[in-house]
């Protein structure tokens, strides 16, 4: 076993500290995945997922009922916006109603 004098310490923490800053660093990177940078779409694109005319996604724009983008003259669109705001139309099944309207009438008996 080695021993170290007490001159020798400081020069031994200070190279424990940057092996553990090396490693630190190293398990940032490989821990967090690099968040995947997502392209804006066009009008186009946007009648094909939605099946909607480009007139009628005009209008939308134009009453700002669909999420855009405006840079100048160019709108710009994101498909995950675009998907989530059709699933803010979802009707529920006939099922879903009567749990919800059995719910309901069970909290107020209470």
């Amino acid at each position: 076993m080695n021993t170290l004098s007490f001159d020798q310490l400081p020069n031994v923490v200070a190279e424990l500290q940057r092996g553990q800053s090396e490693i630190l660093a190293l398990l940032s990177k490989k821990g967090k995945p690099q968040p995947e940078i997502e392209t804006p779409i066009n009008l186009n694109e946007v009648s094909k997922i939605t099946g909607l005319t480009k007139p009628t996604l005009y209008g939308y724009v134009q009453r700002n009922e669909i999420p855009h983008n405006k840079k100048g003259n160019r709108l710009y669109f994101f498909k995950s916006e675009i998907v989530d705001w059709i699933k803010t139309g979802k009707q529920k099944t006939l099922k879903e109603l009567e749990a919800e309207n059995d719910e309901f009438l069970s909290n107020c008996k209470k």
